[in-house]
């Protein structure tokens, strides 16, 4: 074993074994942290309902005696049936069930039991007694029955005419049945105790003789048992004659963190022996081999592919290399290929622009020479007004060719515009003289914009972004035209037509045609290069639309469907330089 691999293997053993321990007691505080904190939780919310559940159930007994007091029939049996009398008691015991009492009196002006209604017999045995205090009271602790056992009651008058005739007075029994009742709906255990901390009732064993918690939550532990336990007051009546404790086991927040304390541990073992062996493996057949591929790959990266790699490792390390390696050469291959095939598109496409370009200045061309024959031959009286007009014609398409040939030669692109103020009408004017026959047949409508708008833009630009848009369009209208014969649907021509407004600072020139319209596949590559509709369309025409608008700083939108003719709008910036 070399000392590097040693070194590995001591430093992969370290890493492994320091941060797994702090991990596994930091984990196991946190847990146990967070499982006492949960059962916390759970005894302050269960005790703070029995404590609202209790001062509830006493304001509800103290409401319902008040009710009970003013009833008429209560009246009618104690102020006219004889003390004892055994309506007025079995009205009591039906008012009691109905009223969920463990108890229920009525008592005389001098505090004399006179008739009661009782769950049990001891409770019973109280006629003819003499009860302590006997005023009307709301909710309040007092010790009932023989022997005395502590029981929650309220008290209220029974009016007759403007006196007290008697007093009504029932209440609820803290005894091991009512905290029962109270732990199914808590699933707490608890401990009612008296005011000198003496257990009376309890629904756990071993609570009696064991101090317990006051306010705070604290640990006990009773028969064997730990429970997170807390007490509250019974504060009804003065002075406080009990308090309540709630007690929740702590057995399976135990066991869970016992549970994981363990299972941290195994894991840490597990961890170390597999640090150790991974280090041991990774230093010897690992480290060196891939180091140097990443060099490799480095170079790759950077573009140095003439110096291959060479490497006696693993199988699989050395399949990499080679894997590696073919790339290597494969993007040799590559980069000669795209070199050669990209020069050969740049050729390609350039000649392609240049041979679009030239046909387009060729038709006003063909058109001027054509007219000013057919004038000559006529003998028109105007003849010298077309042939200027023909002259000057020619000799803005010959300039525009010198200047398109010019561009193309010196930088092998399509020219930059020259921006200038130029003027819609203007435009639209050398349009109408280009498309003279096509405006007077009705297949060209021009829309001169009132007012005027000027711009900042090439002229000769964008007069040959609207030249290819509507030579695009005539042949759309014409081929819809075609195709509807001489069917009454379409009495006149399809025709194009060109606009222009304002929109806020953008100049917008719409081209809509009325012909067969295009679908929106078509529509997603009308500006590709190559791309075309037509049967012998070069594809360059809108290529080269899209690139003057985006030289100018605008945009171009197209709205198409089948059968509803097609639109297309060029937005471009009043002033030049916006974008």
């Amino acid at each position: 074993m070399r000392s590097l691999r040693a070194r590995l293997v001591l430093g992969s053993a370290l890493v492994a074994i320091v941060p797994l321990a702090l991990v596994m007691i930091l984990f196991s505080w946190e847990i146990e942290r967070l499982v006492r904190a949960q059962a916390a939780d759970r005894l302050q919310a269960a005790l703070g309902g029995l404590e609202a559940r209790i001062a509830a159930e006493g304001e509800q007994t103290s409401r319902r005696l008040e009710i009970l007091g003013t009833d008429p029939t209560l009246k009618r049996l104690y102020l006219l049936a004889p003390s004892g009398s055994r309506d007025l008691s079995d009205y009591l015991e039906q008012r009691r069930f109905l009223l969920g009492l463990d108890f229920l009196e009525v008592l005389d002006t001098t505090g004399v039991v006179i008739s009661d209604g009782a769950l049990s017999g001891a409770l019973a045995a109280n006629l003819g007694t003499r009860v302590e205090p006997h005023a009307p009271h709301g909710p309040m602790l007092e010790p009932i029955g023989t022997p005395p056992a502590l029981a929650l009651t309220a008290a209220a008058p029974i009016p007759y005419a403007r006196d007290t005739a008697g007093v009504v007075r029932g209440g609820t029994m803290l005894d091991a049945a009512y905290l029962d009742r109270l732990k199914q709906a808590s699933d707490v255990d608890l401990v009612l105790r008296d005011s000198l901390g003496v257990a009376l009732a309890s629904t756990v064993g071993g609570a009696a003789g064991v101090p317990l918690p006051s306010a705070s939550i604290e640990r006990v532990t009773l028969a064997g048992e730990t429970y997170l336990g807390k007490s509250f007051g019974l504060a009804a009546g003065v002075p406080a004659r009990a308090s309540i404790t709630g007690l929740v086991s702590t057995r399976s927040a135990d066991r869970a963190v016992a549970t994981l304390q363990a299972s941290a541990a195994l894991l840490g073992l597990i961890g170390l022996a597999m640090a150790i062996a991974l280090g041991a493996l990774w230093s010897s057949q690992v480290s060196r081999p891939v180091e140097r591929l990443a060099a490799f790959s480095d170079r790759l990266a950077r573009g140095e592919w003439d110096e291959p790699l060479a490497l006696t490792s693993v199988r699989e390390l050395e399949t990499l290399v080679a894997a590696l390696d073919r790339m290597r050469r494969d993007l040799l291959s590559y980069r000669e290929r795209l070199v050669i095939s990209g020069r050969q598109a740049a050729w390609s496409q350039m000649a392609r622009k240049v041979a679009h370009e030239i046909k387009n200045p060729l038709t006003p061309i063909a058109v001027s020479i054509a007219d000013l024959r057919r004038s000559y031959q006529l003998q028109r009286p105007e003849f010298p007004a077309i042939l200027d007009q023909a002259t000057r014609t020619v000799g803005e398409e010959v300039a525009r060719l010198e200047r398109l040939l010019r561009e193309f030669s010196e930088y092998g692109r399509f020219p930059a515009p020259r921006i200038a103020t130029c003027s819609v009408s203007s435009i639209l004017g050398d349009l109408a003289v280009l498309y003279g026959a096509e405006i007077e047949a009705g297949r060209l409508v021009l829309s001169r914009p009132d007012p005027d708008i000027r711009f900042a833009a090439d002229g000769a630009q964008i007069h040959q972004a609207l030249v290819n848009l509507i030579k695009n369009g005539l042949e759309a209208a014409a081929a819809e035209t075609r195709s509807s014969g001489g069917a009454p649907a379409r009495p006149e021509p399809a025709r194009v037509t060109v606009s222009a407004r304002v929109d806020r600072d953008l100049l917008e020139l719409s081209v809509a045609d009325e012909g067969p319209g295009v679908d929106s596949e078509q529509r997603a590559h009308l500006f590709v290069p190559g791309f075309t509709t037509k049967s012998q369309g070069s594809g360059l025409g809108l290529t080269i639309v899209e690139r003057i608008v985006s030289d100018h700083h605008g945009s171009i939108a197209v709205d198409s469907a089948p059968g509803s003719g097609t639109v297309f709008r060029i937005r471009l910036p009043l002033a030049a330089g916006a974008a």
